[in-house]
């Protein structure tokens, strides 16, 4: 599948390239997790810039399962340095998609993002406050979480909370895996106002 942004983006190549990387992260999982692993750190590659104190300020919220906020600088109309937002799939369920997941077939899909598709979640990145000042250890339960930068305690995945690579209650890949934590039991919490960067293709 071309690495190529849009079309890794396109609708019709959703499930086939998160089943792909929920392969991948699974494999690196597990053949590297021990028994005396405390957390896991996932963290994309196209990620380019995150705070110098990004595993100390993730862990210190001792959370099972923790993600900030993943946006992207670009060039505006005018020509000046602006951020938007880049990472939609940390969010709050909604009754909207809820009642989608169960019209579905079995093997369909949930995805965030698409105009034919609208869930009316809560979207994290979508509620950040973008000011200079603003509260950076701000937290929000999330549902689902993206994967550009999360933060995983070790115990979770070794209670066997993985990236399914296929549909998992209508879930794949970080999505799914959220889903999964949460019915073993753990909870999932985003940063809304920490702030890492994606390349801008």
């Amino acid at each position: 599948m071309s690495q190529d942004e849009s079309e890794r983006h396109k609708k019709e190549n959703q499930k086939k390239r998160r089943a792909a990387m929920s392969r991948a992260r699974n494999s690196l999982l597990f053949t590297t997790i021990g028994p005396y692993t405390s957390w896991v750190l996932w963290l994309d590659a196209d990620i380019v810039e995150t705070p110098p104190t990004l595993i100390q300020d993730l862990a210190s919220h001792d959370k099972p399962v923790i993600v900030p906020n993943c946006f992207q600088r670009f060039k505006n109309d005018k020509g000046e340095w602006d951020e938007r937002p880049y990472d939609y799939n940390s969010w709050q369920d909604s009754e909207v998609a809820a009642d989608l997941a169960k019209n579905m077939a079995p093997d369909d899909i949930i995805l965030e993002g698409y105009k034919d598709m609208a869930t009316f979640r809560q979207l994290m990145a979508m509620s950040a406050d973008q000011s200079p000042e603003r509260d950076r250890k701000a937290i929000r339960p999330l549902d689902g979480v993206g994967g550009t930068a999360l933060l995983v305690k070790a115990e979770v995945h070794r209670d066997g909370a993985m990236f399914p690579p296929f549909p998992f209650y209508h879930l794949m890949e970080t999505e799914g895996f959220a889903k999964m934590a949460k019915r073993l039991g753990w909870s999932c919490w985003g940063l809304p106002n920490y702030f890492v960067y994606h390349f801008n293709e």
